[in-house]
């Protein structure tokens, strides 16, 4: 079921390159809407990535929303999402969530995956679970 839908806007990025590896932090601001929440990305979001000789990319996003919840509820949500990319395969990221809200407080311990899509030259983070909350 999918639970949030995340969609980002890279607003800069800075990188290292070395022998070993290239680092590079993107940052990225962006909105979120669905039937579980609604809101926007905090100022500070950023998705750590480290690309690896051998063609992967670990990579390690970290950020906050400010919205409101299904029943309409101010509240706040921080997301550490993390994956590694492999050429020529499907990427599916680990999110872990926490959240100030009563009615989203089963996303903390929700067995989540995310998937990437593009949407409007936006990427899209798409957060999928059982979504048994009430």
């Amino acid at each position: 079921m999918e639970l949030l839908r995340i969609h980002v806007n890279i607003t800069g990025a800075t990188e290292v390159v070395s022998e070993a590896l290239t680092v590079r932090q993107l940052f990225f601001d962006g909105f979120c809407d669905g039937d579980f929440f609604q809101g926007t990305i905090l100022p500070g979001a950023v998705d750590t990535q480290q690309a690896m000789k051998d063609g992967s990319t670990k990579l390690s996003a970290r950020y906050f929303l400010d919205g409101t919840d299904i029943r309409q509820q101010p509240c706040r949500i921080y997301i550490e999402n993390e994956a590694v990319i492999q050429p020529g395969a499907e990427t599916i990221t680990k999110p872990h969530i926490w959240t100030d809200s009563a009615a989203l407080k089963f996303l903390e311990s929700e067995e989540l995956y995310g998937t990437m899509e593009s949407e409007n030259e936006l990427l899209v983070i798409v957060i999928h679970g059982e979504g048994n909350g009430d």
